[in-house]
């Protein structure tokens, strides 16, 4: 059962090849640390002329937004090059792989997302943001192994988004912005895993590279409507006080 191509075993498929094929710009993986610096340099362009254009009247905006704002660029970019990963194999991952991918897109990575938005705007509006990324991009990289990955996806999601913004009310008063960053590292350790695991899963498989320019408009389009999000939608009356 783990001889692939008649004469290559997955036992032989460890965390030092996968590091090697990083380098590999043949392998999918290779793709995808260039990929993220890219995506990182670009949406950070990006930000700077939306502050521009249309934040600089914003009275205290860098203190209040700024430091929230590019750990939002750095989770945007760390969970969709992870995305970007797995949908680059498509939809043909067993069963228990496919609910791992679905459980931890839909929760670790977009715990972010709810914590982040829940650190500018409160638990209300952070929950929801969460919830509705999470659950989409849960189901999207889950139903790789049809409705339990889905569904998985679905239930991580709803989680991970009310933790994220839970996670930030109570670390209002406790050193909130020091906790954030401690997340993004730790989120990141976990989808490194996750890539290894996807690695691992189809190591006998082919691939059909999602192109760049799917994935930075993608990237684009929920960096800008969280940062608009976070900036001008509604604020818990608690966090209306600290900002």
């Amino acid at each position: 059962a783990t001889v692939v191509n008649g004469d290559y075993s997955l036992d032989n498929i460890n965390f030092k090849e996968y590091i090697k094929n990083l380098r590999n710009k043949n392998k999918v993986e290779g793709s995808l640390i260039y990929i993220a610096l890219g995506t990182l340099l670009i949406l950070g362009i990006l930000e700077v002329i939306a502050y521009y254009g249309f934040f600089t009247d914003i009275p205290n905006f860098f203190n209040r937004f700024g430091y929230y704002i590019l750990f939002l660029i750095i989770s945007i970019v760390i969970c969709g090059t992870s995305i970007w990963h797995i949908k680059a194999y498509g939809d043909s991952f067993s069963c228990m792989s496919g609910m791992m991918v679905g459980m931890t897109i839909g929760m670790i990575s977009w715990f972010l997302i709810g914590a982040v938005v829940g650190a500018t705007n409160g638990m209300f509006i952070g929950s929801i943001a969460g919830i509705l990324i999470g659950m989409f991009a849960g189901i999207w990289t889950g139903k790789c192994c049809g409705i339990m990955g889905a569904m998985e996806g679905m239930m991580a999601g709803l989680m991970g988004g009310l933790m994220g913004a839970m996670t930030s009310l109570m670390m209002l008063n406790d050193n909130l912005k020091i906790i954030i960053p401690v997340l993004v590292v730790a989120s990141t350790i976990i989808l490194v895993g996750l890539d290894y695991m996807v690695y691992k899963e189809a190591a006998d498989k082919t691939f059909s590279k999602y192109g760049f320019i799917q994935f930075i408009t993608f990237c684009f389009i929920v960096t800008m409507a969280l940062t608009f999000l976070m900036v001008y939608g509604p604020k818990s009356l608690l966090f209306r006080w600290t900002n």
